[in-house]
């Protein structure tokens, strides 16, 4: 990821990523203005059903009527007259991103299009100026009947629907911009998911308007019939599974924020969010080569992995199985995350030793030999006869047994310790201690009892090189050897009655450079010397020193390992999932993962725009808007929601460009249990007015809201959050909350609250909490106290006070957005 080290650098990225404009010269042109013979043009030119004309026209003589807004910011400067209402730079729409014409393709090739949608989206729809000139849908989700394509694309094919619920939730009487948007409206997306399926995928339309004085009036509409939904995917993988903390594996349920987990690299990175939400359809199991690893996904969850027919070659399958790899091609070909549901049998996922180490010197050999010894053939129990705690290491009755016995017990009396060695009635040998010094040792490293051992965090993060003397002394108590021929190979094989033991002795080996394999023999009743037992599942690791012929290849601390089978079932439980810093990525008993939230960069906030979202009966749709529009831009768009029972509807919003923006998502909650929420970042940085906020009606009981907004003014910046809330009677036990806070960053600049509430029932619950502030000059004098620029001390308080919302976003793996929050700051000077 290249870094980026000061203002100039981000400043000039912006420059050469998104503030170009493009010498394109349209096919078709409306003239300037707006009239009712252009709205007919316009109409006859797209060809057009006569319904929608007459949509048109009507919405025209309402615009014709209604006043501009005077409640807000100063539009006087805005003439209608002077805009161009319609153009097109193409005569036709492409399905294939080849097919886009050169000039058109290479604008959108720059702002990231076609590598967003390979990697991470489930359709994209790109529109330059008033038409769509690209939309894509990928075919698994077509196959399912979703419809995702440009809006004027939908009136032609989808009629029924479009028409049923085009301007129903936002009508053309609803101001003066909806009606002009009604009136002139090219472009905008169509998002159709039918009833029952889950859109796991983000879909992303890209908007670009390439020339002053022109209106850009897309339309947006989206229907989410009853148990869909539309969303960023929050949990990828059910409770139960390993991630590594790089000393141990522990179920994902339990890793909390501020964790450190082994990523990708083999390095640790911190756990930024956690995420948990039930999750019911197909799990994915992933049995590799070293069955004991396998592991559950849901379909969509990236696994970092290399296609085994990019690496393939012509000769002889070996048993019949799959195609042979070059082994040069392989270990040279670079691993990238795949869909579960892509992958297939025989593909290569990626283990990963952990690479960080950190020395001990109070782990000497000597203990390390101990060490291993105990975790093969120790343990600790209260002797009840003498009333202590004795340490014991059991051992068989060979010559090689006695002769190891003995080499303990010398070993204990060299470090000064109290030891026996014991010769039982049945000619087994045991060495025992009673020393305390001893028994915390082995207590505090390994543990005790024979399922429950487990190396500690100290064993664990020790160099390789010392770790072996530790899994060579355990091998000795509890491991075989065996000479393979022809090739004399030597394979070594150990069992445990402890999981955890298990993959810490697999991680060791894998530091070592070798991989080991895992399986597991399952317990069961049995029967020794006529007595019955109970067998605990026994873990086994094995490997081959100097194997001839792996399937597994090496290349630094990665080890491709292939997939031998796949199994697919229905699940339906909480699964869960990880932000980690840096490196997007953790392990998976051993193998890597992506996070899974994909990293999109959505600009979905358009200059005079509708957004119309129908979320039906238990649906759930999330709407996130980024809109980063140059400083020339009016933008007013109107977007609205509908929500009918037990849906709910996720506004994530982040405003940066624009000299005027006036924007205010609403959601109407029809439904009973009904719900909404509403996150809002604005940067007023500059000579611009921010005009940002939310609307939420309750109309039905038990209904949720939540509506949180942080705005920064500065440079005579504006910054307003402009709300409305109403609890309808009858919205009985209905929840609300309303969280506002700014911040100002000089004398110059400015921030207004003007919430609207009204609680008309009163069984409902209510709370508005709101907050205006400045940087305080003693924070910063605190800041460049520890060594810290001033400029580098305000972006810190700057960033610090914007933290809680942006972790809502769900834009966490774009750098894109931090670019761009950066760059509207860098007008103040603050962050460098």
């Amino acid at each position: 990821m290249q870094k980026l080290d000061d203002v100039e650098d981000v400043k000039k990225l912006n420059e050469i990523k998104y503030d170009f404009i493009t010498d394109l010269k349209p096919v078709y042109q409306t003239k300037k203005g707006l009239s009712r013979d252009v709205i007919e043009e316009m109409s006859r030119e797209k060809k057009e059903p006569d319904w929608m004309k007459k949509i048109r026209l009507k919405a025209y003589e309402i615009f014709l009527s209604k006043p501009v807004p005077t409640w807000g910011p100063d539009l006087s400067e805005l003439n209608f007259d002077d805009l161009t209402y319609y153009t097109r730079q193409e005569d036709r729409k492409a399905n294939n991103w080849e097919d886009v014409p050169k000039e058109i393709k290479d604008t959108f090739d720059r702002l990231g299009v076609p590598e967003m949608e390979k990697k991470y989206l489930a359709g994209s729809v790109a529109q330059l100026q008033s038409e769509g000139v690209y939309s894509r849908l990928r075919k698994q989700w077509e196959d399912k009947g979703v419809i995702f394509m440009d809006m004027d694309s939908a009136v032609q094919k989808h009629p029924d629907i479009v028409r049923e619920h085009f301007g129903k939730i936002v009508p053309p009487s609803d101001n003066k911009f909806a009606a002009l948007n009604t009136a002139v409206w090219s472009g905008g997306s169509f998002l159709y998911v039918p009833s029952g399926v889950q859109l796991d995928l983000p879909v992303q339309a890209y908007f670009r308007m390439n020339s002053a004085l022109e209106g850009q009036f897309e339309r947006t509409l989206i229907i989410a019939e009853p148990d869909a939904s539309v969303h960023y995917i929050e949990g990828c993988l059910p409770a139960e599974e390993l991630v590594s903390k790089g000393d141990s594996l522990v179920p994902i349920s339990s890793v909390g924020v501020s964790d450190n987990v082994v990523t990708h690299s083999g390095e640790n990175s911190r756990v930024t969010r956690t995420f948990e939400r039930p999750y019911d359809g197909t799990m994915m199991t992933f049995v590799p080569l070293s069955k004991g690893n396998s592991f559950k996904l849901t379909v969509e969850h990236p696994v970092l992995a290399i296609k085994r027919s990019s690496v393939s070659t012509e000769r002889k399958p070996r048993n019949g199985w799959k195609s042979e790899v070059s082994t040069q091609k392989l270990i040279t070909a670079k691993p990238d995350y795949v869909r579960a549901e892509q992958l297939e049998e025989g593909d290569f996922i990626v283990y990963v030793a952990p690479t960080e180490s950190k020395d001990n010197e109070g782990m000497t050999p000597e203990l390390l030999r101990v060490l291993g010894l105990y975790a093969a053939e120790g343990s600790v129990s209260y002797n009840k006869a003498i009333k202590t705690t004795v340490l014991a290491f059991s051992f068989g009755k060979s010559k090689k047994e006695k002769d190891l016995a003995t080499e303990l017990y010398d070993l204990l009396k060299s470090l000064g310790e109290q030891a026996n060695l014991i010769k039982t009635a049945g000619g087994y040998y045991t060495v025992s201690s009673y020393s305390k010094k001893l028994i915390e040792l082995c207590e505090t490293h390994v543990g005790k009892g024979a399922a429950e051992k487990k190396l500690s965090k100290v064993l664990m993060e020790l160099p390789p090189e010392k770790q072996r003397i530790l899994l060579d002394n355990y091998l000795r108590g509890d491991g075989n050897v065996y000479v393979k021929r022809p090739f004399k190979s030597v394979m070594v094989r150990a069992s445990t009655a402890s999981k955890m033991l298990a993959f810490q002795l697999q991680e060791i080996i894998a530091r070592n450079g070798t991989f080991a394999n895992l399986s597991i023999r399952k317990g069961g009743d049995d029967t020794i010397v006529g007595r019955k037992i109970r067998r605990k599942d026994q873990f086994i690791v094995q490997y081959t020193e100097d194997k001839r012929h792996s399937q597994v290849r090496k290349a630094g601390n990665n080890f491709y390992v292939p997939i031998r089978k796949i199994i697919k079932e229905k699940f339906k439980d909480k699964v869960y999932n990880l932000e980690v810093s840096k490196q997007n990525s953790y392990l998976v008993k051993g193998f890597a993962v992506h996070n899974c939230t994909a990293p999109t960069y959505s600009q979905y906030s358009l200059h005079a725009a509708i957004v119309e979202v129908y979320v039906k009966k238990a649906a759930k749709v999330r709407y996130t808007s980024v809109q980063n529009w140059s400083d020339n831009i009016i933008n007013g768009p109107t977007k609205r929601s509908w929500v009918e029972e037990r849906g709910r509807m996720e506004w994530v919003q982040g405003s940066l460009g624009s000299k005027i923006t006036m924007t205010y998502p609403s959601s109407i909650l029809r439904g009973e249990y009904a719900s909404t929420s509403n996150l809002n970042v604005a940067l007023g940085v500059g000579p611009v007015w921010k005009d940002n906020g939310a609307k939420v009606v309750h109309a039905a009981p038990n209904t949720t809201s939540k509506i949180v907004a942080k705005s920064i003014s500065g440079k005579g910046g504006m910054a307003v959050y402009r709300g409305q809330l109403r609890i309808n009677p009858g919205a009985y036990n209905s929840k609300a909350s309303v969280q506002c806070d700014a911040l100002i960053l000089d004398d110059m600049s400015k921030s207004n609250t003007y919430p609207h509430n009204e609680i008309l029932e009163e069984s409902a619950s209510f709370s508005h909490e709101a907050s205006v502030g400045k940087i305080s000059e003693e924070q910063v004098d605190y800041l460049m106290s520890r060594g810290i620029r001033e400029e580098d001390a305000r972006s810190l308080i700057v960033l610090g006070f914007l933290d809680d919302v942006l972790k809502e976003i769900p834009l966490e793996y774009s750098i894109e957005f931090n670019k761009l929050v950066r760059l509207e700051m860098s007008k103040y000077g603050a962050v460098g």
